[in-house]
């Protein structure tokens, strides 16, 4: 450690104490971030106590999390905490680290502390940050589902997960509504993922999420993810676990009532395609421009559909020719014309066919059916249907 060191970081609290006054984000933060970061640890050798406070202060807001320290930095750690506890809601371009990692880290925050008790060692401090950087390891759901075992290591902290939860109403973020909810947070699902690891916790958390105790954001889309957590736990549960088992059911239900209200499904449905009630499919068609030459997965003039039985994403279709340019759109939305063509619609998929006939009309564009790709897994049977219902 050198006097450069210590200058590194009083610059860096220099300029956050200037930044927070005016509620903006500073500057010196984002190209040095790599230098300080390391040397977080290692504060109480390079600055006095008051110092210390104000980089912890800092550090923990614009880093996302905090430091590791020792025991006699414990209580300047926790200084800093308190003192960043009345800003953690605010929202803006300031940076300031989510509420419902703090408090598992701390085990209190301004409305009390956890059953479980406030974090006051080091290696309580080590033990709940080490957790806190699993749940931050991955960037999808997915990613965090297909690593399952690397979230049991962590399933003896499932308590204290769901007492955090419950202290929050289940609301990882205060800074913002409905619109700006971030509903995919992977450190909030990564943690229920460990919740529902533990026999203890499970039942319990997936109780609480639908049995509306607790006012969800964005509630439908929240449960829509829980499902999928819960469809990785399910091979593991015990024979005695029948109030998970039911809940687990109740969701699915939920789920699949959801799905079977789509109009991919219902042209599924409609056009016999066998497909299993649950069952995960994806149905991909390519149809060219007339006289295109290459397959049509490559082809630069060409109508590409894509459809799922997927409540959140039901279908999106897309259109491109090299001299005209694109178009886009989803039953959600028209994101692109630049061609000019008429827009299929929310509730229209099924007249798909009908639509390429207008592109052809109206607009002069022959897309050709008859050499059309269409992918469907292995389901031959459905691709069958398909080409029948585009040449309709």
């Amino acid at each position: 450690m050198t006097d450069a060191d210590a200058d590194l970081l009083r610059t860096f609290i220099a300029d956050e104490n200037e930044a927070f006054a005016d509620r903006r984000q500073g500057k010196f933060w984002p190209a040095n971030h790599y230098r300080i970061g390391p040397l977080a640890t290692k504060a109480s050798g390079l600055l006095d106590p008051k110092e210390q406070v104000d980089f912890y202060f800092h550090f923990m807001r614009v880093a996302g999390g905090a430091p590791l320290v020792g025991d006699k930095e414990m209580p300047l750690l926790l200084e800093a905490y308190r003192r960043m506890l009345p800003f953690v809601d605010l929202g803006g371009v300031i940076q300031m680290s989510r509420r419902h990692k703090l408090l598992f880290v701390f085990g209190f925050d301004d409305a009390g502390a956890l059953p479980s008790g406030e974090t006051i060692s080091a290696k309580a401090l080590k033990a709940r940050l080490k957790l806190i950087a699993q749940v931050g390891n991955y960037t999808t759901m997915p990613a965090q589902r297909d690593k399952k075992a690397k979230f049991v290591a962590f399933a003896d902290e499932a308590v204290r997960i769901l007492e955090v939860f419950q202290h929050l109403g289940y609301r990882h973020d205060r800074r913002y509504g409905e619109d700006l909810y971030d509903v995919t947070n992977l450190s909030f699902w990564g943690m229920v993922f460990i919740c529902l690891l533990n026999k203890a916790t499970r039942a319990e958390l997936v109780a609480d999420m639908i049995g509306g105790k607790y006012d969800l954001m964005r509630r439908v889309e929240q449960l829509a993810m829980l499902h999928r957590y819960i469809e990785t736990v399910l091979p593991d549960i015990e024979p005695d676990e029948e109030r998970f088992r039911l809940l687990a059911r109740q969701l699915k239900d939920i789920e699949l009532a959801r799905r079977n209200a789509t109009e991919s499904v219902a042209l599924a449905q409609k056009l016999g395609l066998p497909f299993g009630d649950d069952e995960d499919w994806e149905i991909h068609i390519a149809v060219p421009l007339r006289g295109t030459e290459g397959h049509p997965l490559i082809a630069r003039n060409v109508v590409r559909l894509q459809i799922r039985p997927n409540p959140d994403w039901q279908w999106e279709l897309n259109a491109r020719t090299i001299e005209r340019g694109e178009f886009s759109e989803s039953e959600k939305k028209t994101y692109r014309n630049d061609l000019g063509f008429p827009v299929l619609g929310c509730g229209n998929l099924h007249a798909f066919p009908t639509w390429l006939r207008q592109v052809r009309e109206k607009n002069g564009l022959d897309f050709d059916t008859g050499a059309a790709d269409i992918r469907v897994g292995r389901k031959r049977a459905a691709a069958k249907l398909l080409v029948q219902w585009l040449e309709s």
